[in-house]
């Protein structure tokens, strides 16, 4: 029988040549398998050193960073005093002058705020106004050393009243002397309200001398409190008011029919022409003299016509507010005048409006 190589090639398994080219291929594939290990282990060598070099990299990181952190950072420097982020307020600077309001009440410093305590203790030079009865109480807050100069204006007093421009003169001399590095001008209720406050500003601008304002409780809340009554309210027709002196009366009456169409009206120092007040809130014909005729006409009839109040408007009247001689009516208009009569009401705060009628004489612990 003859064979073919093809018919060798292809005999079974059991032929030496085939047994041959088994076991060739069998080493062959033996050789392969070992190179492929050897080429893996060193690839993983590879990355073991690789893996191990991280390791020793982020381990020397990691140090570094502990030991900075345990490097605390110094803290930040602190402000100056006279920095502008100093957080204690109270500090002295050069040329500064304070405009405190010391608060209603007499011989008494129960309304006076804390700020304005704080900037009294580390005062220089106070100069103050007349404070009431008795204001040593509220001076006696001042240190040893510090220079106290009275500058107040009050009717019956045996001292010579200070006149505006002296005092304004006082307060940019002293400031600007460089002998006080902290100047108080100290003023009774708030320095904002019938203050004389615009006329001290001004010079301490012209001069250029720093200066802050400190409120204080004014005889307008004060007054309001004292009777149990609100300034402004929805359910009475308080939704706004306006203050105005009772010198206008007399000497600018044309200021008080400006506020005809205002619900509540507060009236500061009127106590000695209440009548003449009263007179010009109602916008009486007698009130006005030539100058209330006169814009009359130029307004026409309307100028009166307007106005919310009449002899049945509710009122109250307040005398020296939380102070030893504290004194409150109620009363309309109409009557107002006869309740009050023959009484010393300077200092006095006028309230008129419907808001009153919820105003009440309630018993008060003005002293605790």
């Amino acid at each position: 029988m003859t064979t073919t190589a093809a018919s060798v090639e292809w005999c079974c398994a059991c032929c030496p040549s085939s047994r041959r080219r088994n076991s060739s291929s069998r080493s062959s594939s033996s050789d392969n398998r070992r190179r492929n290990n050897r080429r893996g282990s060193s690839s993983i060598s590879s990355s073991s050193s690789s893996s191990s070099s991280s390791s020793s990299s982020s381990s020397t990181t990691s140090k570094t960073n502990s030991r900075k952190s345990d490097k605390t950072p110094p803290p930040p420097p602190s402000p100056s005093p006279n920095s502008p982020n100093s957080q204690t307020p109270f500090v002295k600077v050069d040329a500064r002058v304070f405009i405190v309001g010391a608060g209603v009440g007499t011989g008494s410093i129960q309304n006076l705020t804390i700020r304005a305590a704080n900037i009294l203790k580390s005062a220089d030079v106070v100069i103050y106004d007349d404070l009431g009865v008795d204001s040593e109480e509220t001076l006696s807050l001042c240190g040893q050393k510090c220079k106290k100069i009275y500058v107040g204006k009050r009717g019956g007093r045996a001292e010579k009243n200070t006149s505006q421009a002296e005092i304004n003169s006082l307060l940019v001399e002293l400031s600007a002397s460089g002998r006080y590095k902290h100047v108080v001008r100290l003023k009774g209720g708030d320095p904002t309200i019938f203050g004389r406050l615009g006329n001290e500003i001004e010079a301490l601008k012209r001069a250029k001398i720093k200066y802050e304002i400190v409120p204080g409780v004014s005889s307008l809340v004060a007054s309001a409190a004292a009777v149990g009554m609100p300034l402004t309210e929805t359910m009475r027709g308080g939704k706004h008011f306006a203050c105005i002196s009772g010198h206008d009366a007399k000497t600018n009456p044309d200021a008080f029919r400006d506020l005809a169409d205002v619900d509540t009206v507060v009236v500061f120092m009127g106590g000695k022409n209440i009548a003449s007040v009263v007179d010009a809130l109602l916008m009486n014909p007698t009130f006005g003299s030539e100058q209330a005729a006169a814009t009359t006409k130029s307004r026409g009839s309307k100028a009166t016509a307007s106005s919310k109040r009449t002899k049945s408007t509710p009122c109250a009247v307040v005398r020296d507010v939380d102070g030893a001689k504290e004194k409150r009516w109620l009363g309309t208009l109409g009557d107002i005048v006869e309740k009050t009569e023959g009484e010393k009401l300077s200092p006095c705060v006028f309230i008129v409006g419907e808001i009153c009628k919820s105003a009440t004489l309630h018993e008060r612990n003005v002293y605790l």
